[in-house]
């Protein structure tokens, strides 16, 4: 028979149950941190444009012999939505092709309409569709399209 039996005492058994499961705990919170950071800026730009509608409900081209490409783009946003300025960029169309991408330039907030006067570069002239892609700034000041923000209007 032995008398000198050596093991683990219930105290030890119990400092080394609980270190391994603060380990688990921190292995555990660092995998969820960083998915919870991976996903913040998905997060950010569905919550702000949730329920956004920003749209053309009037476009004139000023003068297309004197001045060709220069069009009144009208928009009005609904009050659904952020109450953060929302901001639009416009393409013209017509039936030879496109203007490229033009910014609106101005802000909107909930049930604002504004009318700016949009000069396109490439002078296109007799549109008659637009189409506007809404957008916000970040905290850095960066873009971040709205990934169901475009509406499209014919004139």
């Amino acid at each position: 028979m032995m008398k000198n039996k050596k093991g683990l005492s219930t105290v030890v058994t119990t400092l080394i149950i609980v270190l391994l499961v603060l380990v688990a705990v921190g292995i555990i919170w660092g995998v969820v941190n960083n998915l919870l950071g991976k996903s913040k800026g998905t997060i950010e730009t569905s919550t702000k444009c949730l329920d956004l509608d920003v749209k053309a409900t009037k476009v004139i081209e000023v003068n297309a012999t004197s001045d060709p490409g220069v069009y009144n783009v009208t928009l009005q946003r609904s009050a659904s939505g952020d109450d953060e300025s929302i901001y639009a960029k416009i393409v013209l169309y017509n039936a030879n092709g496109n203007s490229g991408v033009i910014d609106f330039s101005q802000s909107l907030l909930p049930l604002e309409t504004k009318t700016v006067q949009i000069t396109d570069p490439s002078n296109l002239t007799g549109a008659n569709k637009v189409e506007v892609t809404s957008y916000y700034l970040d905290d850095n000041g960066n873009e971040k399209l709205c990934p169901a923000g475009t509406t499209s209007f014919k004139f």
